[in-house]
């Protein structure tokens, strides 16, 4: 699993990636710790690590237990959506993952293979992602594995994957440094540095040079220094010294040469970095929110239940209910971030202050037991080096927790390296070994025999979950590609069946919602067939809402289901969309979406006031909402008002004048409005901004030469314009 892991993917139509490593990893870890749990129990005693690392891990999971339970969806907190990082389910995983690591570690023959099964498939997986990149333009690659060729990598998004190229950049400079292996691995290693070294540079991300090149600087300075002092421990222990080490130790020149190619990428990105990257087409950015607004969410999220936070794996939900009001004005206004600045500053908000507390001890407990780790009489060369190792590799992604959000395999690496320094103190000395032996004592046994029994059939239990789980992203994911609309909702009602969760039935919702739009608008639309999706849309926005109340989205997913049956003849369909949408704006009241849908709902009703009242209300929140301003038009060109129609798309091209969108959908109102003049203007100025637009030379030239002609707005995060109708006479 360990080599596997980074390397393994599906294609697109079977899998996401996440969900693939998710699966492999939950599954391989409950069932490595079954297999344990039979081994004690065949052989009549437990043997762990006596170490106080796993104490700290076993704290750090149980605090996260009884944070879940303490949040205001259990659910969501002890499974979590997909594979959450702050999880219970997460967190146990992790935990346990690194207690078999640690448990592997106590043999030198396994200690060697996990270690060299991580060096081998990480430098596999650098190699077969820069393959399928390479090949991203064949059509088979193209259609199945785009996800991870282009829009993504094996291990993620673009950056996990840099944060990954310089790991695996650590692990092959510390092998030509201070293993000095020979023949094929030594060829392996040296191939390593010099394909991450290249990488690293097409990828031009600035954390991932800083990592890289204080690698490097510790990696020399150890070479110069610390192990030439290192000498006398090992004479000591009588230890055979190789002709690489001691006072034979030659000059690091990897080391040297890495540490200046990394300052001179870092300090050359804006320059050679990023004309590298831009030539490969790697140019792309880490979306996240900012530290002061994670802070500004955790401090909100505290206030709430300071020791336990309001829930793993419910980021989203405090995001949505706390982030500053100033996001509103950025193209991320609407994205409901998973997780925050950093893994341990999301954690903080999540889970509180205890199990936060908990991990950073574990971090700093891990890094002082590595430095001891050097004062001890490890039995092999190699174990001393895997363990020098595995120190340089858990300070560098502390830093990266800090700092960064690293994906689900970042993660796993890191507690593969924790697992190792939990274990190999027990190489040099047996008394760092717990063995104990229930069969001496019928009472004992008696316990310990039924606790193991109880821990197996959890185990098993937690690999079958862990399938069901993983089958029902398979199904999910089918149903993007169903031919037509009752296959897609079979495949996802297959995919509920086996682990339901609110994002399931939001699709199921928006299939029975298109499907009723569909018929809708036939000339002769069959009711029943209308009734039938009504209903299905109805019970899946209900299911979607039962699942996680405290989701704004799944209360306006309800709302939008209502209003395809509201009119005036049916006030109970309006009065239930405004309860759902009032809902979505407790649990996201700085968020303009649902104050437009509550102004959509007043024009169904009749209300203009109140639909111009929320329309302003939306506005006030986020002052370029381009759809507030099209739909205060539309409401008053509707009126017959064309001057206020007018003067409200003119506002925002006031307040955004540097957005195309804006101009566009003013152009579109004078087509609307035969005032061709100033049609020409407004898509003047759309080319001016945006010369790429799609078809704006052609708009422009039938403009000029007396025709009629609209623009279809560019691809723009800030809204979807719409053409004002044109004014309608009352009768």
């Amino acid at each position: 699993m360990v080599a596997l892991l980074p390397l393994v993917f599906l294609p697109v139509n079977v899998g996401g990636i996440l969900a693939l490593k998710g699966a492999i990893f939950y599954t391989g870890t409950f069932l490595a710790v079954s297999v344990w749990f039979v081994g004690q129990f065949i052989a009549g005693s437990i043997t762990v690590p006596k170490s106080k690392t796993l104490l700290i891990l076993a704290g750090w999971v149980v605090l996260s237990f009884i944070a879940a339970l303490f949040s205001k969806n259990v659910s969501v907190s002890l499974w979590g959506r997909g594979s959450v990082l702050d999880s219970f389910a997460t967190t146990l995983t992790l935990g346990l993952f690194a207690f078999i690591i640690s448990i592997a570690s106590m043999e030198q023959g396994r200690l060697a293979k996990v270690f060299l099964a991580g060096f081998l498939g990480s430098v596999a997986a650098v190699f077969l992602q820069v393959v399928l990149y390479l090949s991203q333009n064949f059509s088979f690659v193209a259609k199945y594995f785009g996800h991870v060729a282009n829009q993504g990598t094996l291990v993620g998004s673009w950056i996990d994957f840099g944060y990954f190229v310089a790991y695996t950049f650590v692990l092959a400079l510390l092998m030509c440094e201070v293993f000095r292996p020979k023949k094929i691995i030594k060829a392996i290693s040296v191939g390593a540095l010099v394909l991450t070294l290249i990488v690293m540079a097409f990828l031009n991300i600035g954390i991932v040079w800083i990592f890289a090149t204080v690698a490097a600087l510790i990696v020399f300075v150890y070479k110069s220094s610390v192990e030439r002092s290192d000498i006398k421990v090992l004479k000591k222990a009588q230890i055979d010294l190789q002709s690489d080490t001691g006072k034979n130790a030659v000059f690091p020149f990897f080391a040297f040469g890495s540490l200046l190619i990394g300052l001179f990428f870092f300090l050359s990105s804006a320059s050679v970095g990023y004309s590298l990257a831009r030539s490969a087409g790697l140019i792309f950015n880490d979306v996240r929110p900012s530290l002061t607004s994670t802070l500004q969410v955790s401090r909100h999220a505290l206030a709430v239940n300071p020791v336990f936070g309001i829930g793993a794996g419910r980021f989203a939900n405090a995001w949505n209910m706390y982030h500053p009001v100033a996001i509103n004005q950025t193209t991320v206004w609407n994205n409901q971030f998973a997780t925050g600045y950093s893994y341990i500053s999301s954690m903080l908000a999540t889970n509180g202050i205890l199990p936060t507390l908990a991990i950073l001890a574990l971090f700093v407990f891990v890094i002082i037991q590595g430095f001891k780790a050097f004062g001890l009489a490890l039995p092999d060369k190699f174990s001393r080096f895997i363990s020098v190792t595995s120190l340089v590799v858990v300070i560098a992604f502390f830093f990266l927790a800090l700092t960064t959000t690293p994906g689900l395999t970042i993660l796993i690496v890191t507690f593969l390296f924790i697992g190792i320094l939990a274990g190999v103190p027990s190489l040099s000395d047996k008394k760092q070994v717990l063995t104990f032996n229930y069969l001496k004592d019928p009472r004992t046994s008696f316990i310990a025999i039924l606790v193991l029994v109880v821990a197996i059939m959890t185990s098993f239990s937690a690999v079958y979950f862990s399938l069901n789980k993983f089958a029902s992203t398979i199904y999910y994911n089918k149903a993007f590609f169903a031919k037509d609309a009752p296959s897609a909702i079979s495949k996802v009602e297959k995919a509920l069946a086996l682990s339901p969760n609110d994002v399931y039935f939001q699709a199921r919702t928006n299939l029975f919602v298109n499907q009723f739009g569909t018929e809708a608008r036939k000339e002769n639309p069959d009711k029943t067939a209308l009734q039938a999706y009504f209903s299905g849309a109805e019970q899946s926005a209900q299911a979607a809402v039962a699942w996680d109340s405290t989701d704004s989205g799944n209360w306006l997913s309800l709302s939008q289901v209502y209003q395809l049956v509201i009119n005036k003849e049916k006030p109970e369909t309006a009065q239930s969309a405004t309860q759902a949408v009032q809902q979505a704006v407790k649990y996201s009241p700085k968020n303009p979406l649902p104050l437009l849908s509550l102004a959509q709902i007043s024009i169904a009703t009749g209300d203009t006031t109140a639909a111009y009242g929320h329309i302003a209300d939306a506005i006030a929140l986020k002052a370029n909402y381009l759809d507030a301003y099209v739909l205060k038009a539309q409401l008053k060109q509707t009126n017959g008002d064309s001057n206020g129609a007018r003067d409200a798309l003119l506002a925002y091209t006031q307040v955004e004048p540097f957005d195309p969108s804006g101009y566009i959908v003013l152009g579109n109102f004078y087509v609307g409005n035969k005032d061709m003049p100033r049609a020409i203007e407004a898509f003047t100025q759309v080319k001016s901004l945006a010369p790429q637009t799609q078809g704006i030379d052609e708009v422009l030239k039938k403009l000029k030469s007396g025709m009629g002609a609209t623009a279809e707005a560019p691809a723009t995060p800030a809204a979807t314009p719409v053409t004002p109708k044109p004014a309608t006479k009352k009768k």
